[in-house]
């Protein structure tokens, strides 16, 4: 039954899916590949490359060690260690002058919505830690990709 979706695009394929990092990181399962797409959707650069950020998460493990969830050789942070790694990322990234205007602002956006999540989630009567897929996750961008996939906006590539 799948098969037959019908786009309003005809080179749309209907295979194309959005998976949003919470899901991936409630997917994870210890495995390399699993970490490294769920880390390269937070922070955009690859598990296995030396960065700031990866160096950030493993001092804020170490600062924090009641924040840190262990999956297989990996880790992902919750509480403060998750609000201020991806506070840290966010603000790396609203500072650089490589960005587009529009996207530092679209991050700065999304800063605040972290922030608040944050607060929120630390203001309730028994606090409850996010982890930074529940931080970092989009529920804007989940629903516009969404919808652009419907619409058969988004398309493979030609490679000719």
């Amino acid at each position: 039954m799948q098969n037959n979706i019908k786009r309003a695009n005809a080179s749309s394929l209907g295979n194309l899916r959005y998976i949003s990092i919470a899901n991936l990181e409630r997917d994870l399962d210890g495995s390399y590949e699993k970490y490294y797409e769920y880390f390269f959707a937070i922070y955009h650069c690859s598990y296995a490359e030396k960065s700031g950020i990866k160096e950030r998460r493993i001092e804020l493990s170490k600062a924090y060690p009641n924040n840190v969830i262990k999956v297989g050789d990996y880790f992902v942070l919750d509480g403060v260690a998750a609000y201020l790694a991806l506070s840290a990322y966010y603000l790396a990234l609203i500072q650089a002058d490589t960005l587009s205007e529009e996207y530092r602002s679209y991050i700065q956006d999304r800063l605040a919505e972290i922030n608040s999540a944050h607060e929120d989630s630390q203001s309730l009567p028994i606090p409850i830690n996010l982890t930074e897929g529940q931080l970092a996750n989009d529920r804007r961008m989940e629903l516009l990709t969404c919808i652009a996939i419907g619409n058969g906006q988004v398309v493979m590539q030609n490679n000719t």
